[in-house]
């Protein structure tokens, strides 16, 4: 049901968005894969053929999907339509188990809030509208982040209630007696889901940062524990450590030089969404645009507005029942907890991402909160998170009402069903018909373009430069040769100090220029941004130009390979099941005293 449009509409194309970007990049991505460069750093055909480091900026490993299929010879628009439905199928699944381990194996109300998930409003805007497949793809990982931060801090090591199991079996018992190892691997989901953000979308990545970070504060009786700071210490040196092939070249590129995306992350973009687009009962807007007149949806969906509702009318009703009864211990019981953080992270991510958070003032004032704060670049993409906590808030509801009785969580659970299927369905056949239809078979037939965001500041974008190589006076370019995207220049220069060779590619850092007789060039970068090479006076012969990753680029490689296999050997010790799916327990309270 999340594939209609990849089926039925696999060739829309809305203006004003992001599927163009992403048809180039997995055309360029293959284009430097069969050109022996792997992994890609530089799209060398990018940018009329100056090249751009955009993988170093942009992760875009989940990308290699659709770049190996075209590779394969699948038609560019098809390879992107099946890793769309890749992605829709892994949404469903990771949303599935993590919702299954929360709830302490209850299978049925986890499909029910997967389901939920899989079709929200929000996310299929993503896929379908947006096309913003960092985004998307982030969001498939974002309830792998949520259970991993929950189960950090509901694995709670301490005396048993009542000296009973409480549904524990061995493995459980000793993460509670304390065992190292095992509370590292306590922090496996949550370091794990932050790596697979990090590889998919950093702005995302970034906006859960900030609210685990704020979350961890408001918690800080439990935060500042031994057992939990394990946890998250650990959690945070798994996701470096698997992520290190992407930080180290992102970080390294950051220090060597300034670039346009920094100019531009102190300024907010498109519209901010009030009420009555983020409450909208059927999706409105339009798929052609992100400005206010021709907007997009970006309602959180009905199904997420009823799950809401009806939290906050359990809520009120349970707080005067407790009162009147003077049970003011429950208050203190995991599920309230955890339903009250839920509910309160959701709407204050509903309100962030609405037009009535002070976004124009601290745009207005700069400075760090504001490049902190405007680097989302549209506040709506707080609905992303909201949307995966509220889910989790809806399996709480779920279990409660199981608890009570079974035939009114499975009436709510139908009608939360329907509640996001009839809205997924009318924006997908919205989506079909209101865009328009173009078949892409090869990436020649959309232009090799980029945007701007990650040239150097220095890089002259106006200039016409013609593809070919440009001399200092006293220096001559006698012949050049291109293969493989590296330059073989044939350069005399008779001067009486050294010269320099000009050419038409973007400078970034690894490129570097070797003569015949193995004599290393200075490569710099010239005021205009291009790729300068000094030779030295006197000097007549060839030289070649290659781009090559650093040394410890390639060292952080093979610390994510080594950090995956001992992810995979950790998981795969022994009974892990508490960590990554759990055992049904006879209560979502057994978590914590």
């Amino acid at each position: 049901m999340s594939c209609i449009t990849s089926f039925f509409g696999y060739d829309i194309l809305p203006d004003y968005q992001d599927k163009l970007v992403h048809l180039r990049r997995i055309a360029v991505l293959a284009d430097t894969l069969k050109a022996g460069y792997f992994p890609a750093r530089i799209y060398f055909v990018m940018n009329q053929g100056t090249g751009y480091a955009m993988p170093v900026f942009y992760p875009d490993l989940f990308l290699y999907v659709p770049a190996f299929l075209y590779i394969a010879g699948i038609p560019l628009g098809m390879a992107y339509d099946i890793y769309v439905i890749i992605i829709n199928a892994l949404t469903g699944l990771i949303a599935y188990f993590c919702l299954k381990g929360f709830l302490g194996g209850e299978k049925i109300n986890a499909a029910v809030m997967s389901f939920v998930y899989t079709l929200s409003v929000y996310r299929l805007t993503d896929v379908y509208i947006r096309d913003a497949a960092g985004e998307y793809t982030a969001m498939a990982f974002l309830p792998l982040v949520v259970y991993g931060f929950y189960r950090i801090y509901a694995l709670n090591p301490g005396k048993e209630k009542g000296g009973e199991n409480n549904g524990e079996d061995d493995r459980e018992k000793n993460c509670r007696k304390g065992n190292l190892s095992d509370e590292i691997k306590a922090g496996l989901p949550l370091g794990i889901g932050m790596a697979l953000l990090l590889s998919s979308h950093i702005l995302t990545t970034f906006m859960s940062c900030a609210f685990l970070a704020v979350l961890a504060l408001v918690l800080f009786r439990r935060t500042f524990t031994k057992k939990v700071l394990i946890r998250l210490v650990s959690a945070a040196l798994i996701c470096i450590m698997l992520s290190a092939y992407f930080l180290v070249p992102f970080v390294d590129y950051m220090l060597a030089d300034e670039y346009l995306v920094s100019a531009s992350s102190e300024t907010m973009r498109g519209f901010y969404p009030g009420i009555s687009d983020l409450f909208e009962l059927i999706p409105g807007g339009s798929g052609s645009g992100i400005v206010y007149e021709l907007r997009m949806p970006t309602q959180i969906g009905v199904a997420v507005t009823v799950i809401l509702a009806v939290w906050i009318i359990y809520f009120l009703i349970a707080c005067a029942v407790l009162v009147i009864k003077g049970e003011y211990a429950k208050f203190k019981s995991e599920r309230m907890i955890t339903g009250i953080i839920l509910s309160a992270m959701c709407l204050v991510m509903l309100f962030i991402s609405s037009r009535y958070f002070p976004w124009e003032a601290i745009e207005s004032k700069g400075g760090l909160v504001a490049r902190l704060m405007c680097s989302v670049q549209f506040s709506w993409r707080y609905i992303g998170p909201a949307t995966a906590v509220s889910v989790f808030l809806g399996a709480v509801l779920l279990s409660q009402m199981s608890e009570v009785t079974r035939k009114r969580a499975r009436i709510f659970g139908i009608l939360i069903l329907i509640l996001a299927v009839v809205p997924s369905v009318m924006l997908q056949k919205r989506a079909c018909e209101e865009n328009r239809h173009v078949v892409i078979s090869a990436g020649e037939e959309i232009g090799i373009v980029s945007d701007e965001l990650y040239f150097p500041v220095s890089w002259n974008r106006d200039a016409e430069y013609n593809g070919i190589p440009a001399s200092s006076e006293g220096t001559e370019v006698i012949s050049y040769d291109v293969d493989r995207y590296r330059w073989k220049v044939n350069v005399s220069n008779t001067g009486s100090t050294d010269g320099c060779v000009l050419l038409p590619i973007v400078f970034y850092k690894g490129y570097e220029s070797v003569t015949d007789d193995g004599m290393e060039l200075n490569t710099l970068q010239s005021v205009d941004g291009r790729v300068m090479i000094m030779i030295p006076s006197g000097y007549s012969g060839n030289f070649t130009l290659k781009y090559t990753e650093p040394g410890y680029w390639r060292l952080s490689e093979i610390i994510s390979l080594i950090s995956i296999a001992f992810v995979c050997m950790m998981l795969s010790a022994g009974d892990c099941r508490i960590y990554i799916g759990g055992k049904k327990n006879k209560s979502i309270d057994n978590g914590i005293e």
